[in-house]
């Protein structure tokens, strides 16, 4: 069990207490009080484990950093207090909102990223051979001609203390939505790619959940119309030009980047999450 004391992660011990995970102070920030709206996961890619990747956030030569950071057993740390900038996000956009590392939290979750395939099994970029029986074998969704790479899915005590913590975070903070980092930078990051489970995302986002209000869908980051496809991608057939602000009622399916929405009128069709945003709606 988890808790958030003075923008610190803290943990229940043994006695029933709660203590803060270890902390390890990154100089990698502008130390600028930010309200985060936002929840974002990213994976290292790297040989590390909680402990080594919050080390290596205080090398000022690192020039980065995140909020928290989670090793393959489950294990904390924090490298920076959850409200303040952290340097994780980079140029990124998302729901009309540019440089997540001023309206954000970042998770980093240790796991190797993407792997290369070869005759005697998968390889990390720094010559580790990884065994795992549950490594997928696809390319990124943002790019699904592109190559195929092997991809370790986060461990099974890593999704469960992401979603743990995801939905406090979420709770505490109120924030609007966890996604990925190659979510806000797509073509630029791969994490955490197929790592990470769509369902994750969807069961910390259920932390926002109230009977009271809603999240609306809707036609947003454009200038006057959003073209709505008959498939996942820009060579299926524009079906309907969606114009700013248009009400999407259900989100039927995803491929990557490319959501089938359906629109109120019972309408069908693909169109790309970053031209969307969406809103708090009061139920009647």
């Amino acid at each position: 069990m988890y808790e958030i004391q003075n923008n610190l992660l803290c943990s229940r011990t043994g006695s029933n207490d709660f203590q803060s995970v270890p902390f390890f102070s990154s100089p990698n920030t502008t130390g600028r009080q930010i309200n985060p709206r936002f929840l974002v996961i990213h994976f290292t890619a790297g040989p590390g484990d909680a402990t080594k990747t919050a080390q290596y956030f205080q090398k000022k030569a690192a020039k980065t950093s995140a909020h928290l950071n989670l090793g393959q057993e489950g294990q904390w740390t924090q490298s920076v207090k959850l409200n303040v900038q952290a340097w994780h996000a980079g140029k990124s956009s998302w729901s009309g909102t540019n440089n997540l590392n001023n309206h954000s939290i970042g998770i980093e979750v240790c796991n190797p990223g993407p792997l290369t395939i070869t005759s005697n099994g998968y390889k990390a970029w720094w010559g580790a051979k990884i065994d795992d029986p549950d490594i997928i074998e696809a390319p990124h969704s943002a790019a699904p001609k592109g190559e195929v790479f092997g991809w370790q899915p986060f461990t099974e005590s890593q999704v469960e203390a992401l979603i743990d913590v995801g939905q406090l975070l979420m709770e505490q903070y109120g924030l609007e939505e966890c996604v990925g980092h190659d979510m806000i930078a797509p073509g630029r990051k791969r994490d955490p790619g197929p790592c990470m489970n769509y369902r994750v995302y969807e069961q910390i986002n259920a932390a926002t959940d109230n009977p009271d209000s809603h999240w609306q869908w809707y036609v947003s980051n454009v200038k006057t119309s959003l073209n709505g496809r008959a498939g996942p991608g820009t060579s299926y057939e524009i079906v309907a030009e969606l114009p700013k602000g248009t009400a999407i009622d259900e989100i039927l399916a995803k491929e990557g980047m490319w959501w089938q929405v359906e629109l109120e009128n019972g309408q069908e069709l693909w169109v790309h999450r970053k031209f969307l945003g969406k809103q708090k709606i009061n139920n009647a």
